[in-house]
């Protein structure tokens, strides 16, 4: 009898760890699950874009972007939650002044565009179709227009201070502008086959954008490069990274508007300037 009772303690106690087990792997594998919230109108929907600007790249005449647009839910109240559309919605964008065929919305995490840069400025900017009470519908979900000159980094020479380098380039916004547009350059040096071939890399700080149009402005945020070997090559790298679209508007379960819950669009611009290092002589 008493062997009974310990087997069935001892089978009971592994059937509990086995739950438990299974609980934290639930736990830890469900942060954020997908959710099919019973309605996908614009004012349930909190919308998240990130917009990625590459003027060196060589498939536009201007460079080329990516455009991700992730979608949650304010039905449930741990967001963000990837929202799975199942009424037949879609999302209909407009970039270079050309429109993309509507994109059938369903479960993915984020809904990915790739945009060759054949102007400056160009337009982004994408609509959200859907139907309500039978009717279809199209909501904005925003529209900036990009700086209308490229950012165009150059390192300033003679460099006299390796300890804090300097790099100019175009200021520009895009329009509208939530909040200002900051920058920070990086600088790079290739080590020679030989050495491996490995880059060495120094950041500098982040600063508020500067000036206008068509005036060059001048970034000082501390870029040393004191290690770098004098004749050797590399690159200067200048990100600007902007808010055109950032608004909150609480909606409530009932509001019924076109009015999306919440929008926030980061909009970042890179470009670079291949360089030679010629550093002063220490002699």
């Amino acid at each position: 009898m008493r062997s009974s009772i310990y087997k069935f303690s001892m089978l009971l106690s592994f059937g509990l760890i086995a739950m438990l087990l299974s609980a934290c792997a639930l736990d830890n594998g469900a942060s954020d699950p997908p959710v099919a919230p019973d309605t996908t109108i614009p004012s349930t929907l909190r919308v998240s874009v990130i917009v990625a600007e590459n003027q060196d790249a060589s498939d536009g005449v201007y460079g080329s972007s990516d455009v991700t647009v992730q979608f949650s839910t304010n039905e449930i109240t741990t967001p963000p939650n990837t929202v799975i559309f199942t009424h037949g919605e879609e999302m209909q964008c407009l970039f270079n002044n050309q429109r993309t065929q509507p994109i059938p919305l369903g479960g993915a995490s984020d809904y990915r565009l790739h945009v060759r840069m054949g102007s400056i400025p160009i337009t982004y900017e994408c609509d959200y179709l859907y139907t309500q009470n039978g009717t279809p519908e199209s909501s904005r979900i925003f529209n900036f227009t990009n700086a209308p000159m490229l950012l165009s980094p150059l390192l300033v020479r003679p460099i006299t201070n390796p300890a804090s380098i300097e790099v100019s380039y175009i200021p520009g916004n895009p329009t509208p502008l939530a909040s200002p547009c900051m920058v920070q350059a990086t600088a790079n040096e290739s080590a020679p086959a030989s050495n491996g071939g490995t880059i060495a890399s120094v950041t500098g700080g982040t600063e508020q954008q500067s000036g206008s149009i068509p005036n060059r402005s001048v970034y000082t945020k501390g870029l040393n490069i004191s290690t770098f070997v004098s004749g050797g090559t590399g690159s200067v790298v200048m990100s600007r990274t902007c808010t055109p679209c950032k608004f909150d508007h609480h909606n409530s379960a009932d509001d019924m508007s076109q009015k999306f819950d919440a929008v926030d669009v980061t909009y970042t611009t890179t470009a670079s300037d291949e360089v030679t290092w010629v550093l002063p002589s220490t002699a």
